[in-house]
């Protein structure tokens, strides 16, 4: 390479670098005239959130329902008090205990895992146990991924094989 050339490579450099420079400092201003710098506020989050398909609680509302999940109400099946004080003892004790069949409604959507089908059986009170065991049976039985979609109605009689056999279908 020649001075000449190398100089005329230099120059080449430095007049780009100067074009850029102008183009940067004295371009047009459409970065600084966007709203990016206001913050929606939280309704307008929670809207935009709503619309997507998610859903807002706030922490009162999560802590509230954690702690119902953790402490499961009650059946409401069972009789109100005041029919069990009309029966006297020994009717009570005349009749055998049938044992409590809990039926209930679970509707699988799109996105749930076997995981989330085992929590909804067991807060039904369906079937006992962890979650993660029935996760882990599905897995097992290799139905994990043929969860069909759709509403099924499931009772306290069933195995767990039969309730599996329901709502996981090969194809």
């Amino acid at each position: 390479m020649t001075a000449k050339t190398l100089t005329s490579f230099a120059s080449g450099l430095l007049l780009a670098a100067v074009v850029c420079a102008a183009v940067y400092f004295f371009g047009p201003q459409q970065a600084t005239n966007t709203k990016a710098g206001e913050k929606p506020t939280v309704e307008e989050l929670k809207s935009l959130l709503s619309a997507e398909g998610y859903v807002v609680h706030t922490e009162e509302e999560w802590n509230q329902a954690t702690a119902e999940a953790k402490n499961p109400v009650e059946n409401t099946e069972e009789q109100p008090k005041e029919e069990i004080k009309e029966e006297t003892p020994e009717e009570q004790k005349e009749e055998p205990a049938e044992p409590v069949v809990n039926k209930t409604v679970i509707t699988v959507s799109e996105g749930m895992t076997s995981y989330e089908v085992g929590k909804a059986l067991i807060s039904a009170q369906i079937i006992s146990g962890d979650a993660w065991d029935f996760a882990n049976l599905v897995e097992q039985k290799g139905v994990a991924k043929y969860l069909k979609l759709g509403t099924f109605e499931i009772n306290s009689d069933m195995t767990t094989d039969e309730i599996i056999s329901i709502i996981f279908k090969k194809r």
